[in-house]
């Protein structure tokens, strides 16, 4: 089967299975990518990309029912969670600015995603505004914020983006692991840098820094203070940084690795234990206790 025969029968047997008007939108102007839109009975829409659903398909070996099954799931679990109602409230800064956080993404990877959204770019990351639609169980469900939303908001832009931050911060504090107790205790939550009797690593392996959950953690390094706090406890003028993926990275002294042993190491890291969706940036990246700043560094 190939795409175009794939994209019709997809959208027939969707509007089948769900009894939702169901629409297919090629890429154009407006449209970035080739798209279907599920209309649901809650006066919402789920977008779902049908190339990379075409792709996906090829690749696993599914059969166009899993594929179907697997949408219809999809907007089962849109229709549960209340995301139509959720995305209404974005018309209101008010309504929603205690929901908004930071997450990161690699910028080629997610260009096309990015033209409509708030976002702050680093070198090859991009620190994305999101939008928390439910927390359940630990599993955190997210959208990215539409920038024709944002430019409506009575607030500067910069405001949005300094109080998502702070939020990303209190719903996911800065943890440093170690990977011997992460072992041993798949629990662990890491350790509070802030506290009086946590001293970090200063050999040439470094500190691996998250967050509390983990998830998409490499954000915590970018928190205000967060690396200023760190070299002082470190004894350190300035920080290396090695993003092995989007829930972590890699803390130096700059005194005590070259950066390009450091990008070696990053790069047989990556290819061996990263999966692509989670790389984040194979750069390293550099914090001046000076300056305190975060940049990316020449390849």
């Amino acid at each position: 089967m190939d795409y175009k025969e794939f994209v019709e029968e997809l959208v027939k047997e969707i509007g089948k299975e769900t009894g939702f008007r169901v629409e297919f939108c090629a890429a154009d102007e407006e449209e970035t990518q080739d798209c279907m839109n599920v209309f649901t009975n809650e006066n919402g829409k789920l977008r779902l990309l049908t190339e990379k659903i075409y792709c996906k398909m090829k690749t696993e070996g599914k059969t166009l029912s899993e594929v179907v099954q697997a949408v219809k799931q999809s907007t089962d679990d849109f229709l549960k969670m209340g995301i139509p109602g959720k995305l209404k409230q974005l018309q209101c800064y008010e309504q929603v600015k205690d929901k908004l956080f930071i997450r990161l993404l690699n910028v080629e990877k997610n260009k096309e995603e990015l033209e409509n959204s708030l976002y702050k770019q680093n070198g090859e990351i991009a620190l994305t505004l999101y939008m928390k639609i439910s927390n359940e169980d630990g599993k955190l469900t997210s959208c990215k914020v539409p920038l024709s939303y944002v430019e409506k908001w009575p607030v500067k832009k910069e405001t949005v983006f300094e109080e998502a931050m702070k939020n990303t911060m209190s719903m996911m504090p800065p943890r440093v692991c170690e990977v011997l107790k992460l072992v041993q205790n798949p629990a662990y939550e890491g350790e509070d840098i802030y506290a009086s009797d946590y001293i970090p690593e200063k050999d040439a392996v470094g500190n691996c820094m998250s967050t509390r959950l983990k998830t998409n953690g490499a954000v915590a390094i970018f928190y205000p203070g967060v690396a200023r706090t760190f070299c002082h406890k470190l004894g350190a003028e300035g920080l290396y940084l090695a993003f092995t993926s989007v829930h972590e990275v890699m803390l130096h002294d700059e005194e005590s690795v070259e950066p390009e042993n450091l990008k070696t190491i990053l790069e047989e890291t990556i290819e061996e234990a990263t999966p692509e969706e989670d790389v984040l940036t194979r750069h390293i990246y550099h914090y001046d206790l000076k300056s305190d700043q975060i940049e990316m560094m020449a390849a």
